[in-house]
């Protein structure tokens, strides 16, 4: 899992993170990593089309909708959520967060072991199917089980 710091809750702005994410990984990785999107009905997602293609024109991924209130049409990403909400609960402040912190607690996210994955980690599984180097432009890391952090101080530590 990944995640981009948005000022402006706009499709042009999420867009943007596609844009992005096709420019580092090439267009074969890119279309490898992202053939579609499910995501809900929210006004950031209304123009589909700076989704569906790129800047040039061309088709490159499919978005989907899911119903409204319909968590289990997207489970595993639902329990996602959860690990972000140990460490930015809902009555922590987000205005200050950099794209670090973002990456950062991804980094962590990733590396916590899963019953569903054998006990490997999301992180370990990635690289395994696509290499370190992709994990690199992706700017997650592996942190080692131990250090492991998901909690809010994390990434709202207090700075000396």
């Amino acid at each position: 899992m990944i995640g981009f710091i948005h000022k402006d809750k706009s499709s042009a702005s999420m867009a943007s993170s596609f844009d992005l994410l096709q420019k580092r990984l090439e267009n074969e990785l890119f279309a490898k990593l992202f053939p579609v999107i499910l995501t809900d009905r929210g006004s950031e997602f209304e123009k589909h089309q700076l989704f569906d293609m790129d800047k040039n024109g061309v088709s490159r991924l499919c978005m989907f909708y899911c119903d409204p209130m319909q968590s289990t049409q997207k489970p595993n990403i639902e329990n996602n959520h959860n690990y972000i909400r140990d460490i930015i609960p809902n009555s922590f402040p987000m205005n200050n967060l950099t794209q670090k912190n973002i990456d950062l607690m991804f980094s962590h996210i990733n590396s916590v072991p899963r019953r569903s994955l054998a006990d490997k980690t999301p992180f370990e599984l990635f690289c395994f199917l696509y290499g370190i180097e992709t994990t690199k432009s992706l700017n997650i890391s592996e942190i080692t089980r131990d250090n492991v952090i998901l909690k809010p101080q994390l990434i709202y530590a207090k700075k000396r």
